[in-house]
């Protein structure tokens, strides 16, 4: 019996030793945005960085116990290694406090948070800093912010807390197709061959948003995409970090609707609101979404332009409908189109199917399915 209670005893110590280590001070560190990817010099005052705009802000969480703690932010990057360190002057956190703490109250000079030494490496900062001279810009990296909370008294870790900010200075957006640069001239416009084209464009940014109108006689390609009826979407790539993408769309003006893409391609919706028709001329264009130090920005490209021709304009093309269609009728396609037959010498200039009309790559693909159950014709 006394075993068991010694044993228990030991128990309800080890329960006591442990909730007062681990019941201690909770820090929580967090960057001013999940998404930044640039960074400008003119949004960090270097000589009087108290009166920046935060970079980060730290959350202390007490337990039950008021104590007093130093916190102590190291900064490092991949490409640089550690490249500065921090202590703030003591402070005390009352039992159950919450407390926030931004970056610049961490560089004031009289704050009760603020840095009581602060040093730098020098060689690492140096070179950081003729990047950043040269280019107005942090240099492309991935920079990481440790907190450490420390008791005053024995200065043993409390708690501790990173996070990462990868800065990717993206400036790459480039179109592909379908179509080409929209000249001002609607007849330079390339062909496109069907209603559902698949757009691709090169970039190494992760947000897009991509607009497209039709292009009518006597508009200038800018003004027709701010025409309506036009088809927006705003685009994220798959595996891009975590990031509001619909927040950034409204602070710069967009209520466009938000999609995960693979890559920078997708394939033109056959639901869209706005059809392409044969005969019609289409001017699309894709803008970067760039998150920044002093807010969402976007990067603008040229306008793609493109023609859906109608049937007559094929010229070979006719001779692929041929390919398929002697095949499918069999001996009535002489009695059709061949000399004598009702449509001898007949060039069609438009296609409908179900009362619509559909570009020739539509209906190749419909006719290559129906092969096997053809039965006859009727003209109407």
């Amino acid at each position: 019996m006394r075993t068991l209670a010694k044993g228990m005893s030991l128990l309800l110590l080890l329960f006591v030793y442990a909730s007062a280590t681990f019941a201690q001070v909770q820090v929580v560190t967090r960057p001013l945005t999940n998404t930044l990817e640039v960074f400008f010099l003119k949004d960090f005052d270097i000589n009087s960085p108290a009166t920046s705009r935060p970079i980060f802000f730290v959350d202390l969480i007490n337990d039950a116990q008021a104590r007093d703690i130093i916190l102590c932010v190291i900064v490092q990057s991949d490409n640089h290694g550690e490249l500065s360190r921090g202590e703030t002057i003591p402070f005390s956190l009352k039992a159950s406090e919450r407390l926030t703490i931004s970056s610049s109250q961490l560089f004031s000079n009289s704050g009760p948070y603020r840095f009581n030494n602060f040093s730098i490496a020098d060689d690492a900062v140096d070179d950081l800093l003729e990047n950043i001279l040269a280019t107005g810009k942090l240099p492309t990296d991935i920079y990481t912010f440790e907190t450490i909370v420390k008791d005053k008294i024995n200065r043993t870790t409390l708690d501790n807390d990173s996070f990462e900010i990868r800065i990717s200075n993206p400036t790459t957006l480039d179109l592909i197709g379908p179509g080409s640069p929209a000249s001002g001239r609607i007849d330079d416009c390339a062909m496109g061959f069907s209603n559902l084209p698949q757009f691709r464009w090169a970039s190494n940014m992760t947000r897009f948003r991509f607009i497209m109108a039709e292009w009518k006689p006597g508009e200038d390609p800018e003004s027709a995409l701010n025409q309506e009826p036009r088809f927006t979407r705003i685009f994220l790539l798959q595996n891009t970090r975590n990031t509001n993408l619909r927040e950034i769309g409204k602070d710069l003006g967009f209520n466009d609707r938000v999609e995960v893409i693979p890559s920078t391609a997708f394939t033109y919706p056959s639901a869209a609101n706005l059809v392409l028709r044969p005969g019609k001329t289409y001017v699309w264009r894709v803008i970067g979404l760039v998150s920044t130090s002093s807010g969402p920005t976007s990067v603008t490209n040229e306008v793609y332009c493109f023609r859906i021709p109608k049937l007559d304009e094929l010229g070979n093309y006719m001779q692929q409908f041929e390919s398929i269609l002697r095949p499918l009728l069999g001996s009535d396609y002489e009695k059709l189109f061949g000399s004598g037959g009702e449509f001898s010498g007949y060039k069609p200039k438009r296609i409908l199917l179900d009362g619509k009309e559909v570009t020739l790559i539509e209906i190749l693909t419909k006719l290559q399915k129906l092969t096997s159950k053809y039965r006859g014709y009727a003209i109407e």
